[in-house]
């Protein structure tokens, strides 16, 4: 569990009324297992649970009050999670709340300090909380997505300069001149990465939900990003790579050349067509399904003429290079005596 005292509740929901955390007990962990957990993967869920056991709530709730927390990056996570969880427990908690079960029914809960909410007000109310549950989880992906960003930046700043010891291979132990913020960083980044939802996927062409964003406007949503991998994956197997073939993708995927970019783009929004043809993830009318589609059509088209235009510059380089070698090594084999029409004899070098 990683919220035990209703001041934390507050810091998220400072309209709640609640006396006792306890009666939101069962709710509270079942948004922990049911909606956050996946996000963050068991590694890292599991690690963030140890650590709030280490903390006093009493602290970390005038930590955060005073802005301390900010120097921890713990802490910064536990805060997001915590905001995560209370809102979609308060989304679940909403109607059954409105319920009073006792020894002969089923009554309509009241209360003699409050009005009661209607059916209208409650209605929006869950929606709201539902809508606040994903901004709150959305903020919280960007938050270690731009910290795995600074680790892999860090990392590739390391390995160009010059190791002056023995590297630390313990990433729970800080380096020389390496802060402790920084190691926590690493630390739970290195969790994160066990997740479905580590930002960075390496076998896709479009990797990211920042690529995605580039071409298709799901509003920067992570949790949209990964509920579409599935797609996306099934596009990039059974449509791209049987378009321009398995090796051509695979030096798409590794490839920092520059003249790579105008294909890769190409076959990005070949990708997107398909994807917004095929997906039920993202609302799309049937007009629009219907004009992606023919886009891909074109796309593909015109994909297919870029490849065979890279294929001919290829085998043209290819030739002329074939035909200097052949020059050169003429050259490489001086004079030959015995030709035909040849008048002198060269004798070979006595050394």
């Amino acid at each position: 569990m990683i919220i035990s005292t209703t001041n934390e509740l507050r810091l998220h929901i400072p309209s709640n009324a609640i006396d006792d955390i306890s009666s939101l007990q069962g709710i509270l962990d079942n948004s922990e297992k049911d909606f956050l957990r996946d996000k963050l993967g068991d590694s890292l869920y599991n690690r963030l649970c140890e650590y709030y056991q280490t903390v006093s709530p009493d602290d970390f709730y005038l930590s955060v009050c005073n802005g301390e927390h900010i120097h921890q990056p713990w802490q910064q996570l536990l805060l997001m999670a915590q905001r995560v969880v209370a809102y979609d427990a308060m989304a679940r908690f909403a109607y059954p709340q409105a319920l009073s079960i006792n020894g002969t029914g089923v009554n309509v809960a009241s209360s003699e300090d409050y009005g009661a909410a209607s059916k209208d007000l409650i209605d929006k109310g869950v929606q709201g909380y539902k809508r606040e549950a994903m901004v709150s989880l959305n903020q919280m992906l960007v938050m270690l997505e731009g910290w795995a960003k600074d680790c892999v930046k860090k990392q590739a700043s390391d390995v160009q300069e010059t190791a002056e010891s023995v590297p630390n291979t313990d990433n729970s132990v800080p380096k020389t001149g390496e802060s402790v913020q920084t190691t926590e960083i690493k630390e739970i980044t290195n969790f994160w990465k066990e997740s479905t939802y580590y930002y960075l996927h390496h076998d896709l062409l479009i990797a990211t939900c920042a690529e995605l964003q580039h071409y298709l406007d799901i509003y920067e949503s992570r949790e949209k990003f990964i509920r579409l991998l599935p797609d996306l994956h099934f596009i990039q197997d059974e449509y791209i790579s049987e378009a321009i073939g398995e090796p051509m993708v695979q030096q798409l995927l590794i490839s920092t050349d520059p003249e790579d970019k105008p294909l890769l783009r190409k076959v990005r929004r070949l990708m997107v067509a398909h994807l917004e043809e095929r997906t039920t993830i993202l609302t799309i009318d049937k007009a629009r399904r219907s004009a992606a589609h023919n886009e891909a059509v074109a796309l593909r088209s015109s994909v297919l003429r870029l490849v065979e235009m890279r294929k001919a510059v290829g085998k043209a380089n290819a030739e002329v290079n074939s035909a200097d070698s052949e020059n050169h090594s003429d050259n490489q084999k001086g004079y030959e005596n015995n030709q035909p029409g040849s008048k002198i004899f060269v004798s070979p070098l006595l050394y």
